[in-house]
């Protein structure tokens, strides 16, 4: 696995198609914005309008994070975004998704007012019949409720658990991420409190295993990643694919698939070996722990990273003046909450959490509402978990499902087997702005009003090392006849006369930004972000409060094919197909025609029998995609990768048929004692199709 020469890392940047260049700058992306609108034809494409210019804050919500972005508007109507550069995360920086985010306000897969299911068909009803509807239902269900929510930062899916709490559930979930797994970590494994953030701005020395921070983290933390490196600090990425964040790192260390927590206790065990320690409780168990099962022959063996390469990454992290380690999933979702225990073990051993250019912890934002779950215990649930469970009967269906911002019967691993959990709950409610594989199947659609246009805000994304806070007004007012998701379920639990003490959104708004002391008003009026440097007071850490799982050495190369999945906001994200706009980014060894592309090396291809541009079929034992062959050295011998975002059966014509969904081959390979899911990386079988 030597990594190879310059061309093939500038074919890995421009197949990347997200690296930091691409991603954090406006250029490109405003380009294509001008070429869109001059030489397409398309009739939703917003029209040249004439008229007052001005720009106004908003948050893109389309990809993994929440950031501000710009709107420019002609006359009052939005003609395009940009990067916000008073928002103290993205600094300016915009994705894919967000440059696009305009001309999703006219999508043709909008839903255009409430609907409900009629036989097979989903037929317009008025807003006063949908509401009753739904509160009847839930009146009958009582505490049979659940909900999901994919807005991990925003006060409506606080507002949702607020009425499902006060119902008398607490089956408040929100759809997998790399802050789940992340906080199980830090509060349940190390005792802490607060969110965990990284200061990668004022760190020398960056060691990000799997997470691909430039592409599945959003603008925010990717900008500050690349603000390290511009300032002299290194950044080493390890994993199975030369994916953006490996395009941009000083380099690539190639590891299989799914070992980078092994990894992680490998460099543990060196730096013990090294005489460095942690001064918390539980250090000794800790420490034998890693030296029984993470020698550096071990950790080769099961990595495929060699052992001197080991103590290599050890030693750089011990010269650092401010080194810092970041463990997560390729896709920004699936790890464990022991893997991901396994690299923030690093930064216990090299003393760097709150502390500059470290681990920083933010405090959590407390409830607006009087028994609302905070954010901390909506992430403690695991949602995969839970329809795992009633899949097999493990757990009750709920009588009601209420599904806010997220599409899980697209975007869960093994997709059809998820799709058939929400099947089984007695009405399925879709609060979504658009037609997504959720909302096509649901029983009732309440579309919620697009960011733009209603009040929205946004609390420290997961990986922040400081805590901000931004709030929105109304771009435009409503395209469609939609309303605000928060002002919906207000409306709901009014009617079920469980009043939750605001009558609009705005007010929860205001509470929320008077409870952090912020200036409401500058919020809105200047698009300034409210930012705090405190940080969480930690009563009682640990390094071993509960016993590390033994499974965590289990990973490993063991002569099976294993998936190695990815993610390129161009083409979507766990709640957005592709925007039409994003269309022209694609490239041909990414689609063609209806056929997308998995890609392997030389090596892989030979030992599979296949060669550049065969149809394959990947199977693993929970579901199996069809892709063509893509040979590249970029990705690991023994390994297939693939891009999430393609194969969507609901959406639009541009979306619809394109490719198959990765998401089916995703397996769930077991629940950790903390109760999180696994999945990620399962072992695959390749054959021609």
């Amino acid at each position: 696995m030597k990594k190879m020469g310059l061309d093939r890392r500038s074919f890995i940047s421009f197949l990347a198609g997200g690296t930091g260049g691409i991603l954090f700058t406006p250029v490109v992306w405003k380009l294509l914005d001008d070429a869109s609108i001059w030489s397409q034809n398309w009739p939703w494409i917003p029209r040249l309008s004439y008229g007052a210019l001005d720009r106004k804050s908003a948050l893109c919500k389309l990809g993994p994070d929440a950031y501000g972005v710009e709107v420019l508007t002609v006359g009052g109507r939005p003609v395009t975004a940009y990067g916000n550069e008073k928002d103290p995360a993205s600094k300016g920086g915009v994705c894919p998704l967000g440059a696009a985010s305009v001309q999703l306000l006219y999508s043709p897969a909008r839903v255009k007012s409430p609907m409900k299911k009629d036989g097979a068909s989903m037929v317009p009803i008025s807003w006063d019949e949908g509401l009753s509807i739904l509160k009847d239902k839930i009146k009958v269900a009582g505490d049979k409720v659940a909900m999901i929510s994919g807005d991990e930062t925003g006060t409506a899916a606080e507002v949702l658990a607020a009425l499902v709490a006060g119902l008398g559930s607490d089956q408040y979930f929100l759809m997998p991420s790399e802050a789940g797994p992340a906080v199980r970590a830090w509060q349940n494994v190390f005792g802490g409190d607060g969110q965990p953030g990284y200061d990668f701005e004022n760190s020398d020395c960056i060691l990000v295993l799997g997470a691909d921070i430039c592409q599945a983290w959003g603008p925010g933390v990717g900008k500050s990643c690349m603000d390290a490196k511009a300032t002299g600090g290194s950044l080493l990425y390890a994993g199975p694919v030369e994916n953006g964040t490996a395009a941009v790192a000083d380099e690539w260390i190639p590891c299989m698939p799914g070992t980078e927590a092994i990894l992680a206790l490998g460099v543990a065990n060196a730096l013990i070996q090294a005489g460095r320690s942690a001064d918390t409780m539980g250090m000794s168990e800790f420490s034998d722990f890693v030296r029984k099962g993470f020698s550096p022959a071990q950790v080769e063996a099961k990595t495929g990273v060699q052992a001197a390469k080991i103590k290599d990454l050890s030693e750089r992290l011990l010269r650092a003046k401010k080194p810092v380690v970041v463990i997560g999933s390729e896709i920004g979702q699936g790890l464990s909450t022991f893997e991901a225990a396994a690299g923030m073990s690093l930064n216990f051993l090299l003393g760097r959490i709150n502390q500059e250019g470290g681990v920083r912890i933010v405090p959590w934002a407390e409830p607006v509402f009087e028994g609302a779950p905070r954010r901390d215990a909506m992430l403690a649930k695991d949602l995969v978990a839970f329809l795992e469970g009633v899949a097999v009967g493990r757990n009750e269906a709920p009588a009601v499902m209420l599904v806010h911002e997220a599409n899980p019967a697209y975007a869960l691993p093994g997709g059809q087997s998820m799709a058939n959990s929400l099947r089984k709950a007695g009405f399925l409610v879709s609060f979504s702005s658009f037609m997504d594989e959720t909302a096509a199947m649901a029983d009732l659609i309440l579309p919620a009003s697009y960011s733009f246009e209603g009040f929205d805000d946004s609390y420290t994304p997961y990986g922040s090392a400081k805590g901000t806070y931004l709030a929105t007004a109304p771009v435009i007012g409503p395209v469609n006849d939609t309303k605000t998701a928060g002002d919906i379920i207000l409306a709901v639990a009014d009617e079920l006369g469980l009043g939750l003490g605001l009558e609009s959104f705005e007010e929860v708004l205001q509470a929320r930004a008077e409870n952090l002391g912020a200036d409401w008003s500058g919020l809105l009026e200047d698009g300034e972000a409210w930012t705090s440097e405190r940080t969480a007071f930690q009563f009682f850490l640990s390094m071993w409060k509960v016993p590390f799982d033994a499974d965590l050495g289990k990973k490993g190369a063991d002569g099976q094919l294993v998936l190695a999945p990815v993610v390129k906001l161009n083409i979507g994200s766990a709640k957005m197909a592709t925007p039409p706009f994003n269309v022209l980014t694609i490239s041909e060894r990414e689609l063609q025609g209806q056929d997308c592309f998995v890609a392997m090396n030389k090596a892989t291809a030979a030992m599979i029998g296949v060669d550049q541009g065969s149809m394959v079929k990947i199977a693993s034992q929970s579901g199996e995609m069809k892709g063509r062959v893509q040979i590249f050295e970029g990705v690991v011998p023994g390994a297939v990768s693939a891009c999430l975002g393609f194969g969507h059966t609901a959406w639009d014509d541009f979306s619809r048929g394109k490719g198959t969904n990765a998401c089916d081959v995703l397996l769930v390979q077991g629940l950790d004692s903390q109760g999180g899911a696994s999945f990620g990386n399962p072992q695959i079988t390749v054959s021609r199709a």
